[in-house]
Parts: C-alpha cells; structure tokens; sequence
C-alpha cells in the first residue's frame, strides 16, 4: 500500500485543518534534487485544495527540512475545472509567469468547456497583453490546467473592448505597474528608513532603521578624489562651487571656512567645516512634545550627510528654522558623530553643528552678449524621462537673460499652465509647443515613380549585410529573382567580399561565414553584375525595402553608379493588405500566405520567397479591385492607418492663438483616434490644422534625421524638408548611441549628419536652428534620468546623453566646427528669428466662463424665498432677510447664480430618483444653498421655529453651539412643538470676505444614481459640452525612493541614508500617468468649444475607455471654466436602504435625542457592555466615527452635543490641530471640548466675539487655516482683546483646518445612523451590510459570535502580517458582533427566502443573502433570484442546471446548509 504524504514526510506536522487536506490526498510521485536540495511532488486530491493553502504547506516543509524549495504539483478530476477555478488558476499563474502579476486585476473571463476555450480580458491595453503573450502567459496557463486536471483549454489573452466599464490603463502604466512590483524589495524598508515629513520632505526619527545594505557602500556616486579646491574664496567640490570668500554668520561664532568634502568622512571627526546646499529641513516636536527634533541634509557636489539637532528649546529651533531653509548654501563647523541603530547594525554618519554661516552657491550662467533661445526641451511632464520643473526653467532663462524658452513635451502640453503662471509672474516669454508623435499617412508602399502594371517584369531582391548602417557596413550578399506575370523567370545570387571579418552576430543570423565570401566578387562587380541582371527593369521589390535599397543606393553612388530605379516595400503593402497579422515580418507573412519553410536571412532565399508573397498579394489586391500602382496609390492614401504607421518625432510650436486652438484640436485627436503606445498626429490631419503653428523637425528621431542617417534618395529628402518650417541639429553627444549601435562610426560621422542638414537648410532656404532636447538642467543631473531609465527597463539606462539645458557659449563651442558664422546663425540668429515669429499666448484665458442657463438669477431668488418664507414666514425675520439678500447680491454680483441653480437641478434630479444628496466642504456655509435645497446644513446662528405659526429665535450670544443642542420647547405663540436648527456658519468661509471667490460645490450622491446624475448633467448642456476632470499622477516619494534603490542594486552599491534621499527628492514630481477626479465634471458654456481651454484625452491615455477627460490637470481650470463635483458616496445610499427596512424617512429622525448622543461616550443606548464590543463608546458603522483613533478621541474630549461632535469631526480631518495641540488643552484641564479650536469659521467667530474687526478676524482665520500662522502685528492685536495665550499658540501650531460646514454634514449624517441604530437595529444592521458588505463573510458569522471575535483577534494580532483583505475584515466583522452581542441572529442563506445580494429584516433577526458567501460570486447570486423568480427549484440538479451554477458552487451551496431541503435530482425514487 502506497505512503501516505505525512508519512513520506514525518518531520512534518501541520495544523489539523492542512492534516485533514493532506490526508485526503494520493501520492502520485515525489523527486529530489539532492544537489540543489529541492523536492517536488504530485499529489491527487479528490477537489480543489486552496493555493494559498498549498503555498503554505510548501513552505512549512522547505523550514522543517532545511532545503531550498517545496513544490507540490496538485491532481484534480477533471470535473472540478470550471469558473470557480479561475482565480485559483490566476493565482498560480501570476507565481509561475515571469510578467503575470498585477496584469490579472479586475479580469474577466468567458470559459467554454465544449470547446476547449478560456478567454481572459484585462483591463490593459493591446500592449499588456502583448507583454503577457510574449512571456508565454496563456501557454503557461494552459500548462498549469493540464497538469492539474488532465485536460488541455486554449487559454486566450484579451483586451477589454467595446466601452466596457474599466480601469483605464495604458502600455506605460502597465509597464509602470510592473517596475513597481519590480521596486517592492527595495521599498520594504521605505518607511523604517525614511519617514515622510511636513511638505513631502524626509525624516530620519523613525522607530525602526532600514536593513543593511547589501552591497558596499561609496563614498560618492560620483566618484573619488574629491579634494576642495579653494582659490579666492571660491571653494570647488565635485560637481559643485561655493563662494566662502563673505560668510554671512548666523548661529554660533566666527569660524574659518576651509571645508573638507563630506565624500572624505569615512569616520567620526571631533572638528570639521563643511560647505553644502541645504535640503530636506524637517522641524518635529519630540515624543514628549516640550522640545523640537532639526534634521536636514547638505550636499557638497561630492555627497551628503545628515544633520541633526535633538531636544531643542522651542525657540532655538524655531531661531534655526528662520536662518536655514531648503535650497540655500551654508558652512558649518561641528563635529561627525555616529548614530547607532537599535539593530547594532553600522550606523549613519551624522554632523552636529556649533556655528552656522550663509553662503552662495555659484550656479552656471549664460554670459554672451546675444542670447541664444532654446526651441526643444522637455519638463517633468515628458513621462518618466525628464526633470525640470516648468517653473523652473522659465525663472532660470529669465536668470540667464534668454528672451524666451520653449516648453516641449513628449505627446503631451500638461506643462503649459505652471509656465504660463511662472511667466506671468516673471514677466518671460514661453514658446509653447510639443514634440509629436508624427506619423506620414500619406505615404504609400511605393516609393517613386512608377504607373504599371502588376504583372510588369520587374525585380524581387533582398541583401546581406554586416550591419545597419549603409555607410559604414557591408553587404556580403545579394539575392534576386526577376517576376513577369505571376511567375520567376530568372534567378540572381551573389555573395560580396566584404573586405573584413564577417561580425560574430552576423554569422549566426545569416549562416553566412568568412569562408563563404572569401574570393567573392568586390563590391563593384557584385554591383555591376546586379544591375546587368535588373537590365531594362524600372522597378524592385524588396520586404523594408528602404533598408535593402539604402545599402544599393550608397555603394552604387560611391562607385559612380547611377541609381534610378523606383522600389515597393512589402512590408508597408502588408500592414495595408494583411492587417489582421500581428507583425509583418517575412517568414509571419510567408506563414501566413501558407507558403513552404525557407532558410530566412538568406538572400537568395529571402528573395524567392517574397516574389511567391508578392503573387499572393497581388492577388489579394485582385481581389479588392486594385489593377495597377496608380490604384494601390490612391487606395492606400484612402485608408492609410495611422495606428499601424512608423512614428517620427516632431516639433509643433505655437505662433498665435489660431494655432494653440488648433494644436489642443491635434492633441485630442492623437489622444482620442490615433494612440497606439503614444498619441499619434497624421500628417493629413497635421495638413488641416496647421495654421497658427511653426513645424520643425526635430531630433534623431525625427523624419529628416532619419531619411539623412538611411541616406534616402534626395527626391524623398526634399520632399521632407519642403514640410518643415525649420530644421533642427543637436549636440553630437545627443546621438552618440548611433556610434554604440554601429550605425555611424564615430563621433566626426555625427557631425557630418548635422552638416548635412546645414547644406539641406541652405539649399532648400530653411532656417536651421540648434537646440539641446533638453531632459534636465545640469550635465550632473543625467545621474536621475538614468535612475528613472534603470527602473523603466530601459535598455541604454545606463548610457550618459548629456541631455542638458546649455549656455550660450556652449553651444557655440559644441558647433564651432560648423564655422564661426555658421555657428552663431544656427545657435543665436535662427533661435532668436523663430522666437520672434511667436506671439503672445497664454494657454488658459483669463476670466470665468460659466454656462449659461436661462433665468438663473431669477429662479435661484425664488427659490430661496420661497423656502425662507415656508420656513420663517412672510416677512422673514431681519436677521433671515439680512443673511439672505447678502448672499444673494454678492452671488448674482459675480455671476454664481448659475452654478447654485445647476447644483440645485442635480440635487433635485436625484431626489426624483428616490436619492437624498449630501454637500461637502464649505457649501454649507451658505444660507442660499440651504434655502435652495443644495445643502442640508443651516448656517444660520442656533434658533428654533415653528412649523406651524412661523414663530423664531435666534441665539446670537454664543451661549448655544448648535441649534440641534436646543431642549425641547413648544411654540409660546401656538403651542405646536419647536424645531431646532443653525449651525452659526459665516458665509465669509465660502465665498471669500468680499464674497468674490470661486465657488466649490461638492455633492454626494449614491453610487447607485451617481452615472445617472452624470448623463443628466449631459443633458442639461450637451454632452459635447462635458467632460471628466482629468489628473496627474506623478512620482511620488516613496516610489522615487524604491527607483533609486533599484538603480543602487543594479550597479552593487549603497550610499549613505542622507545621499539616498537627496537622490530621491531630485526625482520626485516627474509625470508616471493620468487619471480622472472621482466625481469632478468640467462644463464647457456653449458658445465656446473645449478646445479654446484645454485638450482633451481619454484617462491614463486608455484608447479604450468610453471617458473622455481634460487634458490639464482641473486644478489649473478650476477657476476659468466650471466644475461640478458629483461624487459617489455610500451615505446617500445607505439613507435609501434605511427608508427601505424602516417604512421611515432619514429626514424626519430627531437630531437631538438624548440616547443617540449617549453612544459617543458609552454602550449603554446598545444594551450591551464594553467587554461585549470591545470598546467604551457604541460608534462602529456611524460615519467618521467608528475606527479606532477617532474613538479614542471621543473617549478623551468627552462630547455631550451636537456642537462638540461638530468640533471632533473638525478636529480629526485637521492637521496638527488635536495631536499635540487640543488634545493636550484638554488632557490639562486648560478648556473643554466646545472651547479649543476645531473648525476655521470658529475662529473668526471666536476673535469677533473677542472683539477684533470682521475683516482682520477673517484674515487670521485663512492664514492659520493654510498654516501660515500669525504675524506679530496680529498677536498683538489678539491680545490687547483679550484672546487667551492658549487660543494663540493653538493658532500657531495648526497646519490645516476643516471647514465647518463640511463637519456638520458629517455629523448630521453619523446622528441619524445613530438613531437608527438605537431605535431601529434591525433596520441600521441590514441596511449597513447590504450597502458596504466589504469583509462580511457568511461562513466566519455563521460559526456564532465567539468565532467573529475570534478571528477579529487573530487579525489584529497578527498586525502588518494579516493581508489587506483581512485588515479590511475587522470594522465589518467588529459591527457583526456588536449586532450579535444586541441578541440578534444571522439567519443563514436559504434558497427560498435568502435575497441575491441585500441582508433582509426577518422576524427580528437578519437573514444573509447569497453573495455573503465567499466564492459564490455576483454571478451565480442573480442566477439564483433571476431563476427562483420564475419558479421555484425542484432540486439539486434543476438548480445547478437553470441557474448555471459550477460544482465548486453547488458546493459552497451544500456546505452551508441552503440545499437542505432540496432532494439531489428530479427522477423519483421507487424506495
């Protein structure tokens, strides 16, 4: 009898539920690699086993038994295979597939056992499931299916189509995501060792030190040696010079400044001088909160170091702080010192101070007379390829005295706004332009003249050759066969003596050796004998034809040889003819003809094989009626696609205003129509909105650059040229990669390129200019491109290309060779001559542009009288009237009328769908969007009134917080019970002071009505009039830091912690993807187009995606054209399930009642103890309140109203404004909870209520609310009113504040959950579970109450060890038991009174619906309801047939108890 695994493998004890699986199991074989210590086995199992379960085993067996690697084969029958099994499978393949993981989230997959077939769609584009192809994914998949359960599937790769709703993803972001996954090593110990501070700057004071490095560490990244070289005071470190010679001394006394580089520390050192540019300043409280923690970084230009002051008096920071600051030059005497890890590991070197002095860093400057103006380069918007900030560069040509800089983005014009508003405050000239992706659709398969007939005697050929290069490589073959009427009628082949070794490459591809061409002909002869075979032939024909016809064309005009003929590319024909082929190389293209195998790269081969392809294809064109070349001409220029085109590069500058217009109309189309990898612009559609623009031609990459460097025929260069309004050379170190490459053999051939563009300008009458293609500032900073290429894969990452923003002089010594005057024409006269041919532009225009809607000032004032009077009576109180005509003169004044009436159509628009709507941020502040029905937040002060009589009083002494906080009272007119409400919210808070300021309504809608809401905005103003709020999704720190670690790894160094993070803040801020607002909606007014703002795109440049976005980021048009925010929000809907289970409206529920507020300070209101929900207070599933920080706060303020609610939910959204400031207040008896400061209204009521003028009290609140403090004029004033010092050190320490209308909305919304939850349990719970189900899973809660806690336990223990998953468990779990602990059951899925998806009220308990069980799926839970609806089930089997459920599901059915009472088939038993 065969082993047993646990008996195969005895030191191995699991835990019994992975012993029970293991049992089950039969042991087919197990090997051992007793080398390399791994053991593999293949196991059969009567059902799937979980992978995470067997990854598991694997695991634990590997540790007991001290080897390298487990791996457990699974054996399934075959019968399981079906969709359950998917995830498992995607599970398996992202482990086993080299590029698989990530690619797999949110697919979705059609599975066909009849025909063998599964088919997998993810949410990326052609180029994602290209890479997966290429990686052998779906072979890999179709392996693991066999192996596993003995069957073979055709598994299939897809994208989505067809306006699927999916994440918008493109080929750079997949391969984003994948350098991501690819960096997490070297993120692990982001945060131990880094600590985001203040403002995106870095902090050393971590708990926890990062690993030890694994390779060694270097002094410099820039090498060694480094010694000061001092003369005059100028101080000279690596890459860096200080002038020392004036010290400004600052803190501590006099010091000579003769520094040491901060590369040469290797050890402590009681005294130095160190010189460097100050970085990273980070100024924290320490653990007790009396003394301040200083840490900054300096860099010499060799390296840098730390420094670090600790337990500093407040003031002597705060002294520091004012004196040093980021970017600014200083020396420093001190000491290096050793900061030893708790770990033992080696520890940092750091430098204390004891004087500190300023000094200047002396930066390059351009210092000719005249100027030269840059027309090509590129800022941190070119995708993950450069790194100068558009307001940089804009301030440094200014600081240079260049009249003007143009801004050149790879595909894309996201730089415009922050130059433009650079420029603006500078006074500079920008150029606004792009570097296309061009693309020639007009260009046909035929290349020169040529009007016969298909059947002419004409020449097929191929060659050989030792290289790419036509000038610099050899052809060692020449194959040819001479075609007539549909056949061969002649052969040619010849090898070419080379006169050289034949490359080692070469040999390998072509089979051809050195022995195979010695005593060939010379190229001459070869040649001579060629063209005696072509003879009267006008025509070749050749597969890349430029190629084969480039190498011809050289050799022959080299030896005095004419070369005259007109040449059809087949490649070019076949993208025409077959473009239903992935590629169109030879043998793909002979494969797919079904022509027989042939001995590719070999000339005479190669040759034979594409006449036989040429005859197909003229059949197929046969077919589709072309008959000559004149018809393939005019055919292909009709149905050229640009997607399957060659792409050149471009330059497009904006003249005027005409073109910038026409240029955003060319980069929507590009993003829209014509993006394949990047955004492409035809030159057909190029041709039609060219006006206001000035073309040139751009880099190596571009079309002349290429046509000259494939020594094309001068009538195909002419024609290039003519296009251009300019033409462009760069600095040979540019395009040194060709010299690499072997396609220009030194650096005098990249001069000669450049020289012959020069002739080809003069020749053809075109301005030549020359530019830098600048990616960066400094020749130093190629170092953070090339860590960004590292990280991108990019093959040359480690190339230097000195793509850096040159002086005037350097560039007039770069092209000295082209002459003096030549020079000086294409660096400063030409420049300059374009610069001037521009006009002023601005990007964005100035102004608002609101929509119009007719009427709108007219109806919003009915609107809101109309509900004042409902409310207050006729007339209003003044205070009411007073508010009201305020609000509505300063709106209509400056034309916000329109945007509140559109609010208030969403809002209403919604409501009629059955859909309450909450208001976010500030709105609220405003009394007309409450008597609107925009907000349901009352900014009046506290009052009641009478529904009935009309009756009112306010309270405007401050006495009450809040109006909801009123007692109970009738009305003293007519005795009808009194409403409370106000809020005491100035309007100033959302309007401005002068009530001017651009007006930000946020709504929440449900999600269930939120696209609905989307298409109605449509309808309002068209949907050629709507578009989604576009993002940019730059590279954030962490993420620049896990590219610079990888570049670390990739060269086997470490750098000292302080290098590391200097590197990685110089990468942050460059541009990863695009993306779009949650819920911001862009409205174009009618009479304008989108185009006379901004371009437009689809989101993260998803050619798939059915949205279409702005092209700016909506922060730059926030002001100019409106946005709507329609957000999606779970409240709203939670509001309609609670209507639902309760026959009750949320509107109606008592905002003061006693009980509900007893749940924020105790559990009494729940009828169950602490230790019964493991927490003091009864908050899980109210809004804002339930985690576990926001309950330790309620715990410590202690509120009692609706007033210090309203303060906590300010408080805790706020920043720096309850830790280590409110909090303490209270802790130390100093003020309660209604007097610290929580909100910003609060304080400009505060200070009016002090006493201070309305407006200076305004002021104060919106520099404290943006954290820049108070001034000492305002302190003073504060106090000479009596403002307590406590109030004033609050002011000073807060960062940022939330509004107080926003904290309302929260909090109204937690009091009526809460009252539900109180009152109407049954109703709160299945309501809160049907809306946000996240975590809820069936089979735990079924288990009973003690096995939820349980499992709360084990993940809470297990900390940062649990998955994400399961830390998403707890709040839904911790609310699970909260209901069981209130007595109330959940009642298990049942196949007749179970709902697909919602969690039902059911004689005082709640019944769980089918999705609450894991695994089940959306899917097969509307099949069940969908079937059950039209009749009930019979049976197992009329259930899993009917409703198409797998056998995994039926399982999960079986399991838990719902096919009880349901017999297994519908056949009838005779016993």
């Amino acid at each position: 009898m065969p082993k047993k695994f646990l008996e195969i493998f005895s030191r191995y004890i699991p835990e019994n539920d992975v012993a029970e699986v293991l049992n089950r199991s039969t042991v087919i074989s197990v090997r051992a690699d007793k080398v390399n210590r791994i053991i593999e086995a293949d196991l059969g199992f009567p059902s799937p086993v979980d992978k995470q379960m067997l990854y598991r085993i694997e695991e634990e067996i590997r540790k007991v038994y001290e080897i390298t690697r487990v791996k457990l084969y699974p054996n399934y029958p075959a019968e399981y295979f079906d969709d359950s099994y998917i995830p498992q499978l995607i599970t398996e393949t992202e482990r086993t597939g080299i590029v698989a993981l990530g690619f797999f989230n949110g697919y979705r997959h059609e599975l066909s056992l009849e025909n063998g077939k599964l088919e997998i769609r993810i949410p990326f584009s052609n180029s994602g499931v290209d890479l997966l192809t290429d990686a052998r994914t779906p072979a890999i998949m179709s392996q693991i299916i066999q192996k596993e359960f003995n069957i073979h599937i055709d598994v299939n790769i897809t994208p989505f189509y067809d306006g699927e709703e999916i994440p918008a993803f493109t080929a750079r972001d997949e391969l984003l995501r994948n350098i991501d996954r690819d960096l997490s090593d070297a993120l692990k110990n982001y945060d131990s060792g880094t600590q985001q501070g203040e403002n995106g700057r870095y902090s050393q004071n971590t708990p926890e030190e990062p690993e030890e490095p694994q390779f060694p560490r270097v002094a410099s990244i820039y090498g060694d040696g480094f010694v000061p070289e001092i003369n005059d005071g100028i101080c000279k470190i690596g890459t860096a010079e200080f002038d020392t010679s004036s010290p400004e001394y600052v803190i501590g006394s006099k010091f000579t400044v003769s520094p040491i580089s901060i590369a040469s520390i290797k050890s402590t050192i009681g005294s130095c001088v160190l010189v460097g540019k100050v970085f990273g300043f980070v100024k924290e409280a320490n653990r007790r909160g009396d003394k301040m923690n200083v840490t900054f970084g300096i860099f010499d230009g060799s390296a840098s170091i730390e420094v670090m002051k600790r337990n500093m008096e407040p003031e002597d920071a705060k002294e520091l702080e004012s004196v040093v600051k980021d970017g600014m030059s200083i020396a420093l005497k001190g000491s290096v010192k050793e900061e030893f890890r708790k770990d033992g590991k080696k520890p940092e070197l750091i430098f204390q101070y004891n004087s500190i002095a300023k000094i200047s860093k002396i930066e390059r400057m351009d210092n000719a007379p005249e100027k030269r103006v840059e027309l090509h380069l590129h800022t941190t918007m070119s995708a993950m390829d450069a790194l100068i900030p558009p307001d940089g560069i804009v301030k440094l040509a200014q600081k240079w005295g260049h009249k003007a800089v143009a801004v050149t983005d790879h595909g894309n014009v996201q730089a415009f706004p922050e130059a433009m508003l650079a420029a603006e405050k500078c006074g500079m000239k920008v150029i606004y332009g792009m570097e296309a992706y061009f693309v020639n659709d007009t260009a046909s398969a035929l290349t020169g003249e040529y009007h016969g007939k298909f059947t002419d005697e004409m020449i097929v050929f191929d060659i050989e050759t030792t290289g790419l290069s036509p000038i610099h490589c050899k052809i060692i073959e020449i194959g040819a066969v001479k075609v007539k009427n549909g056949e061969i009628i002649d052969v040619f082949d010849t090898y070419v003596d080379p006169e050289g070794p034949i490359p080692e490459e070469i040999t390998r591809l072509t089979s051809i050796t050195d022995e195979m061409v010695a005593g060939a002909p010379d190229r001459r002869s070869a040649l001579e004998s060629f063209y005696a075979f072509i003879g009267n032939c006008k025509l070749l024909i050749a597969h890349n034809a430029k190629f084969d016809t480039s190498f011809i064309r050289h050799n022959a005009l080299e030896l005095g040889m004419d070369f005259g003929f007109s040449y059809l590319d087949t490649v070019a024909l076949s993208r025409f003819l077959n473009s239903d082929i992935k590629n169109h190389k030879l043998d793909t293209v002979a494969k797919y003809y079904g022509l027989e195998d042939f001995h590719h790269h070999r000339a005479c081969d190669d040759a034979d094989i594409l006449a036989k392809i040429y005859f197909c294809m003229v059949n197929k064109m046969g077919e589709m009626d072309i008959r000559s070349f004149d018809g393939l001409n005019a055919e292909m220029t009709r149905n050229s696609d640009p997607l399957k085109l060659n792409t050149y590069h471009q330059i497009i500058l904006v003249k005027n205003s005409e073109g910038l217009k026409n240029l955003y109309k060319l980069i929507s189309q590009s993003y829209l129509k014509y993006y394949k990898r990047n955004p492409r612009i035809p030159k057909t559609v190029l041709e039609k909105y060219r006006e206001g623009l000035i073309i040139g031609s751009a880099c190596e990459a571009g079309e002349l650059f290429r046509a000259v460097l494939d020594n094309r025929p001068d009538s195909e260069i002419e024609q290039i040229v003519e296009f251009y309004d300019y033409l462009e050379i760069q600095p040979i170190a540019n395009n040194r990669f060709l010299v690499a490459e072997g396609q220009v053999t030194d650096d005098e051939g990249l001069r000669d390129l450049n020289r012959r563009i020069v002739e080809l300008g003069e020749k053809y009458n075109k301005p030549v200019v020359a530019t830098c293609d600048a990616h960066y500032v400094n020749e130093e900073d190629d170092l953070y491109r090339r860590i960004l290429l590292t990280g991108m894969k990019f093959k040359d990452a480690s190339s230097v290309h000195k793509l850096y923003f040159r002086t005037t002089e350097e560039m007039l010594e770069e092209f000295s060779y082209l002459g003096k005057e030549k020079a000086y024409e294409v660096v400063v006269t030409n420049t300059n001559k374009i610069a001037d041919m521009i006009g002023d532009v601005r990007p964005i225009p100035k102004g608002t542009y609101t929509p119009h809607m007719d009427g709108a000032e007219e109806d919003l004032q009915r609107l809101c009288w109309e509900k004042a009077k409902r409310l207050y009576g006729d007339p209003v109180p003044e205070i009411v009237r007073a508010r009201l005509d305020k609000e509505l003169t300063s709106i209509i004044k400056h034309g916000f009328a329109v945007l509140y009436m559109i609010a208030q159509k969403l809002v209403y628009f919604s409501e009629s769908q059955g859909y309450l709507v909450g208001s976010r941020g500030s709105v609220g502040s405003s009394l007309v969007a409450s008597m609107s029905g925009i907000s349901e937040v009352n900014p009046l002060p506290p009052h009641y009134y009478c529904p009935n009589c009309k009756y009112s009083e306010f309270f405007t002494d401050g006495s009450v917080g809040s109006g909801f906080d009123l007692p109970d009272a009738v009305c003293p007119k007519c005795g009808t019970k009194l409403i409370g409400d106000g809020h005491d919210i100035p309007f100033e808070t959302f309007l401005g002071f002068y009530g001017d300021k651009s007006p930000d309504i946020d709504l929440n809608f449900s999600g269930d009505v939120q696209g609905r809401v989307h298409k109605y905005t449509e309808e309002l103003f068209g949907s050629e009039n709507v578009f989604r709020a576009g993002t940019l999704g730059t590279l954030a720190d962490k993420t620049a830091y896990g590219f610079v670690c990888k570049y670390l790894d990739e060269n086997k160094i470490s750098l000292s912690r302080a290098e590391t993070n200097r590197i990685t803040l110089e990468c942050v801020g460059v541009k990863r993807t695009t993306g779009q607002h949650p819920g911001g909606i862009i409205v174009v007014p009618r009479e304008y187009e989108v185009y006379d703002f901004t371009p437009v795109q689809h989101p993260a440049d998803d050619p798939n995606s059915d949205i279409v976005t702005t092209h700016f980021a909506f922060s730059y048009l926030h002001d100019t054209i409106l946005k709507l925010d329609e957000l999606g929000h779970d409240i709203p809907t939670k509001y309609k399930w609670l209507e639902r289970f309760s026959d009750t409206s949320v509107m109606d529920v008592k905002m003061n009642d006693r009980s509900v507020y007893e749940l924020f300070y105790s559990t009494e209101p729940l009828g169950v103890t602490p230790d019964d929900i493991d927490s003091q207070i009864g908050t899980y599933g109210l809004p804002e309140m339930g985690t576990r920080f926001i309950q330790q706060v309620l715990i410590d303020a202690k509120p009692r109203n609706f007033a210090d609610l309203l303060q906590i939910s300010g408080l805790t959204h706020g920043t720096n404004v309850w830790l280590g400031n409110a909090q303490d207040l209270i802790k130390e008896g100093i003020c309660d909870i209604s007097q610290v400061i929580g909100t910003r209204d609060g304080i400009m009521l505060d200070l009016i209520r002090y006493g201070l003028d309305n407006g200076l009290a305004f002021k104060i609140m919106e520099s404290v609310r943006k954290g820049r403090g108070l001034t000492p004029e305002w302190i003073e004033e504060m106090k000479a009113h009596d403002v307590p010092d406590w109030y004033i050190s609050s002011c000073k320490k807060i960062k940022y504040m939330f509004p107080k209308a926003h904290a309302a909305a929260y909090v109204m919304s937690a009091i009526r959950l809460g009252w539900y939850k109180v009152h109407m349990p049954i109703a709160f719970y299945c309501a809160m579970f049907t809306v946000a189900p996240a975590g809820f899973d069936a089979e735990i809660v079924s288990k009973g109450r003690s096995n939820v806690r349980a499992t709360i336990k084990d993940i809470e223990e297990r900390g940062k060890a649990a998955t994400q998953k399961e830390q998403s468990m707890i709040p839904t779990l911790q609310l699970a038991n909260e209901c069981m602990a209130r007595g109330i059951k959940f009642l298990p899925v049942n196949l007749q009174k179970s709902d697909s998806h919602a969690f039902l009220p059911e004689n005082g308990n709640i019944r769980m619906p089918f999705s609450s069980l894991g695994g089940l799926g959306d899917s097969a839970a509307d099949n069940i309801i969908k079937e059950r609806n039209v009749e009930q089930y019979f049976s197992v089997e009329d259930l899993q047939i009917r409703a198409k459920l797998s056998k995994s599901v039926i399982d999960i059915l079986r399991r838990n108890g719902a096919l009880d009472d349901l017999s297994e088939t519908d056949q009838l038993s005779m016993f």
